[in-house]
This record gives structure tokens, C-alpha cells and sequence, in this order.
């Protein structure tokens, strides 16, 4: 690939100070911009080597006429200057948030005598009280709604007490939703202490305003005051049932936001999770165009965290990006405190990031799907298996038996979005013993022996086993790059997880993907077994002596007419006589009867 005489000439006087250099197209658009430690091995690096690049990057490559840098003194104002360049330019080729989006408050009007929560679009200069920001609007306005039932503050617009006892109550008064200001009979003390319980609910002190709220239900029970008692009961239950609904850190009380994503269809989903005081708050998800950027998610971190107000004492990842230390650096001056990154491999902390990343995948596959349940299960399936495209046909095969005698395989077919009953087949297997993984490396030779052939040739998408490693060992070589999945069952004999050679990942987590491969699971199983039945009961009712060479339905007939009473003390030669049977055919029945003796 030939680059333009600009680009060469610059190439070769290149500097290797730090600084940010901006990727230029013909018409002189920036269409990206990137920070470096060393200019000149940074920005050479997309030139050279143009073979190794992914597809991402040699687009943006094809596309650059010109490139012009900034050199700056550190590491640390490169990529301030290269946060800067982003939200001025815009750049194509860069992940982008967008930047007219504005963070709500919770905010509560302190001199209002009878204040009511409410939602901020922008910050106020003063006289609030604020709480916040919130990444959506409907999450401060959840958490405004939930305050205002628990605690009974008033929702109206009516302004207080100039508008006492005109109009009748709501109806959030009548179902025990609002104490009432506009009755008059609630002083302003009273409101105020109820707002200040709604304060300690907002910046997650749970632990203490509940032992508060028991405090004054035992001291109003003292009093014989059992109605503000009762009262205060019904706070405390609700309260802790909402406690027992949020997911808690048990790490600590620390205020978290936990990062994660996935990549799907070539788009990405980052998913976000705002933990406060120990609480789950919210969930966000942001949805890009895939980012040209291998650690893109350091660039989202940059330019999600613009106030900081936002900023939490931990975030937390799927894993540390390579300028962990210079972001640390670059979000706890921010914030005027320590922010440290984490990746966490085990306890609540990896189990709230696998949640985010679960609601990432939810809203992409929601996204790609377009309204279509079975393309989202396949679009949710392909990324848990790390699958590049959805698997539009899935082939499922188990053995099933009956001791030695009856041994067959059954495969089922789920082609978009359906079981399709008539792609189904049956295997009966050959004598093997009581082998299961040679059974199952008979019954996928026969299949795939057939692909290509016009009837049954079509090649599955994902071939998954009622089994686990041993039996995907036993056919890895005949899959050839159809990928191989194993589904194995718990004691109860239910589903359990998903095999794969790396090792086994749990679906019961998953309720979408744990439903669907259950039900896979459980046709094949019918579908095999039914057949196995089919095949024995056929043995059973079956005569021995339709085994034998040349003895057909007829002929069996005229022996069974011709020996009423049993065969066990005729000869050979009377058997040959009485039904008619050539004479190589009655010595087997005699030899049947009578293990090899002569007659």
C-alpha cells in the first residue's frame, strides 16, 4: 500500500516525545486522534506492517492523506490534551459519548417551608440541597419516586402553607402514599424530620436511619402513641425490603462504578453499574459503532467522568488497561482524592461485573434483534460462546440405551428460531457393548459423512453434545471448525452448564440461555429415547428365530402351524419334512433348540 509524499516526509523526521498526533483525510477532516508515549514508533506503527492490521484499523489507515501532532512534556497532559481534541473534533474513527447530554441532580429547595424532592436537569448555582448526578433521568426519577412513597413527601404543585386545605387530599394521601401537607394538620417540624429521613435514603445510609426509625417506634410505644408507631413500623418494613432487593457489595460500603462490555454485530455495548454507599443503584448501557481503539474502554472511561461530582472512589473492570496507573493519576486530581482502578477475579465484586456485562448483552442482542425472540437468543448464545456471528442452525445429538441390546443416537435440528422436526434423524448404532463415546463417534461419522450431499447436507452452525469433555473428545477431530459445545446435567439431573475444551461456563445465572439449552436438551432427549424404546420393544416381541438365514415371516408360520406344541424334541429331519423347510434352514432351528448337536 502506497502512502501520500506528506505523510513519508513527515514519517521521517518524526519525534519520539511524547504527545498527541490527529489522523487527517483528503479534505484535511480529522478522522482520529490518539495519544503516545513515543510519536514517532506510535504513529509509524499504521504504516508499516500494513498487512497485520484488523480491518478496523486498515480502513482508517486507507482513508489517511496527512497526520499532525502536538508534542507535550508528560504522559499525563497527552491524554488530557488528547480528551480535549476528541470532544472538540468529533473524530470518526474514535468512541464517542455525546457531549450535549446532561446528568441529572436530585435536589430538594431548601428555603421552601414544606420542600418536595426534585429532578435537575442541570446543576443549580445554589439555595438546593443536590444530589447526584445520575447517568439517566430515569434512574433519578426512580429513586425520587421510591424516597417520596417511603417517606410521604409531598408531590403536588400546590405551594405551601398558602395552599392548606384548598382542594381535597390526592390520592396518594388516601392509599398511604403522602402525609398530607395540604390537610394543615402536619407542622413544618414533622415534614422536615421525614425530609431528613429521605436525606440519609439518598445517600445510602440504610443501616443508620433504619436503627434511627426503630429508635422512635420504641420511644412512641413508650408514649402508648401507637399510631406514629405503627406508622413508623410500616417505614421500617419497606425499607428493609427494599434493602433486601439491592445487590450489596460485601467488600465494603465504598461508592463503585463497575465497567464491562461486549461486541456483537459490529457494534459495542458498554455496560455500567452505580453502586453507592455498598448499594446498587443503577444500571446504564451505551451502545457504539466498534471503536478502531484496541483500549477503547480507557477512552470511555475519559469521557464518561466529565464532573467530579461523578467521579466514585474505585472502578471497577474486566481487566486493568495498559495506562492503568496514568488514569488513576489522571481521575484522582479530578476528584481532589484517590481513585483507584480495580479487576476483580472472584467475590461480589466479579459477580456485579458479570451483571453488567450480562445487561450489556441484553440491550445489544434487544438492539440487533429487532423485535425478534429467537434471533436475540441466538445473537445472546454466539456472544456467551464467543462466537463471531449467531448460529442460525444448531444440531444436538445423544445416545440413549437399554443395556447391550438396544443402542441408537438421535439428532435434533434448531434452525432460525424453530425446532425443525423434519431435519431430525435417527442412528441406529452397531454393536459396540455398553460404549457411549464410541457410540457417539459412530453416530457424528455417519452424519457428517453427509455433508454437502443435497438432502442432508447442510452444515450446522454449532454442534452441541448431551455429554461433557469426554464425549467432545471423543468427536473433536471429526468437527473439523464446527464449534463444539458440551451440555452436562447437575445430581437432579437438570441442566447445569455449558462444556467447552477451555472449561465449563454456568447457565443457570442466564435464565434466557439457561431456558433455551434446557429445551434442547430435553427434545433430544425425548427424541433419542422414544426411538430407543421403538427399537427394544421391536426386539422383544421379535422371534429368535427370525434370525436365522432364510427364515422369513412365511416360513416361521408353517413351522409354528406344523409344531403346535414346541420344536424342542423334533429332528432336523422331521422339521424339514412337517413345514416344508429346506434342510440347511431346519438344521439351524434344530441347532437353535439344541446348541450344535446333531439331530
Amino acid at each position: 500500500m502506497e502512502f501520500s509524499e506528506a505523510i513519508t516526509q513527515k514519517l521521517k523526521v518524526l519525534t519520539p516525545r511524547a504527545g498527541v498526533y490527529l489522523m487527517k483525510d483528503k479534505s484535511g477532516e480529522i478522522i482520529y486522534v490518539g495519544k503516545a508515549k513515543n510519536l514517532k514508533n506510535r504513529v509509524s506503527s499504521y504504516f508499516t506492517g500494513v498487512k497485520s492490521h484488523t480491518a478496523k484499523v486498515l480502513a482508517m489507515v486507507q482513508k489517511v492523506e496527512d497526520f499532525d501532532y502536538i508534542c507535550v512534556n508528560s504522559e499525563m497532559e497527552a491524554l488530557i490534551l488528547e480528551n480535549n481534541l476528541i470532544k472538540e473534533h468529533h473524530p470518526k474513527y474514535n468512541i464517542l459519548l455525546k457531549d450535549d447530554k446532561t446528568y441529572p441532580y436530585v435536589g430538594i429547595r431548601l428555603k421552601d417551608d414544606y420542600p418536595a424532592l426534585k429532578v435537575l436537569r442541570h446543576e443549580p448555582k445554589e439555595g438546593y440541597l443536590l444530589f447526584g448526578p445520575y447517568p439517566q433521568m430515569g434512574a433519578a426519577a426512580e429513586i425520587v419516586r421510591t424516597a417520596n412513597d417511603l417517606f410521604g413527601l409531598c408531590t403536588c404543585r400546590k405551594s405551601f402553607p398558602r395552599d392548606f386545605k384548598k382542594g381535597r387530599p390526592c390520592l396518594r394521601f388516601h392509599i398511604g402514599n403522602c402525609v398530607g401537607v395540604c390537610t394543615g394538620k402536619i407542622s413544618k417540624e414533622k415534614y422536615r424530620e421525614r425530609l431528613e429521613e429521605a436525606t440519609s435514603f439518598l445517600k445510602g445510609d440504610y443501616k443508620n436511619l433504619i436503627g434511627s426509625l426503630k429508635e422512635k417506634m420504641e420511644k412512641a410505644a413508650e408514649r402508648l402513641d401507637f399510631e406514629r408507631a405503627a406508622s413508623l413500623r410500616d417505614r421500617i418494613r419497606k425499607l428493609e425490603k427494599l434493602g433486601q432487593s439491592q445487590i450489596v457489595d460485601q467488600d465494603g460500603g465504598e461508592d463503585r462504578d463497575f465497567f464491562d462490555a461486549v461486541t456483537l454485530g459490529g457494534m459495542i455495548a458498554v455496560g455500567v453499574l452505580t453502586v453507592r454507599g455498598g448499594r446498587l443503584l443503577m444500571q446504564d448501557t451505551y451502545l457504539f459503532h466498534e471503536s478502531l481503539e484496541e483500549d477503547w474502554i480507557a477512552s470511555f472511561l475519559r469521557q464518561y467522568y466529565r464532573e467530579q461530582a461523578q467521579l466514585p472512589k474505585e472502578i471497577m473492570l474486566p481487566a486493568l488497561p495498559e495506562d492503568a496507573s496514568l488514569l488513576e493519576e489522571y481521575f484522582s486530581k479530578m476528584r481532589g482524592s484517590r481513585v483507584a482502578l480495580r479487576a476483580p477475579k472472584r467475590g461480589q465484586g466479579s459477580a456485579l461485573l458479570a451483571l453488567c456485562r450480562k445487561n450489556a448483552s441484553e440491550k445489544l442482542a434487544e438492539r440487533e434483534a429487532a423485535g425478534d425472540r429467537s434471533r436475540k437468543i441466538a445473537l445472546l448464545m454466539g456472544e456467551a460462546l464467543g462466537m463471531e456471528k449467531a448460529p442460525k442452525r444448531i444440531e444436538m445429538y445423544d445416545i440413549s440405551n437399554f443395556g447391550e441390546s438396544s443402542m441408537v443416537g438421535g439428532m435434533i435440528v434448531w434452525e432460525e428460531g424453530r425446532f425443525k422436526r423434519s431435519a431430525y434423524r435417527k442412528f441406529k448404532i452397531d454393536q459396540l457393548g455398553q460404549d457411549d463415546y464410541a457410540a457417539t463417534r459412530q453416530m457424528l461419522a455417519r452424519r457428517l459423512s453427509h455433508l454437502g450431499e443435497e438432502e442432508f447436507g447442510k452444515k450446522p452452525d454449532l454442534i452441541l453434545m448431551d455429554g461433557g469433555r469426554a464425549h467432545m473428545d471423543a468427536v473433536r477431530d471429526l468437527c473439523g471448525d464446527i464449534p463444539l459445545f458440551g451440555l452436562v446435567k447437575d445430581r437432579r439431573h437438570r441442566t447445569r452448564g455449558l462444556v467447552s475444551f477451555e472449561g465449563e461456563l454456568d447457565l443457570r445465572s442466564d435464565p434466557t440461555l439457561y431456558a433455551f439449552f434446557s429445551s434442547l436438551q430435553e427434545e433430544v432427549h425425548r427424541y433419542a429415547i422414544s426411538y430407543m424404546k421403538k427399537t427394544h420393544t421391536k426386539k422383544m416381541t421379535r422371534s429368535p428365530l427370525e434370525e436365522i438365514e432364510g427364515m422369513g415371516p412365511a416360513r416361521l408360520k408353517k413351522l409354528k402351524k406344523a409344531f403346535p406344541k414346541g420344536l424342542s424334541k423334533a429332528s432336523a429331519q422331521e422339521i424339514k419334512e412337517k413345514a416344508g423347510l429346506p434342510i440347511k434352514v431346519a438344521e439351524a432351528v434344530y441347532s437353535y433348540y439344541h446348541g450344535g448337536e446333531q439331530s
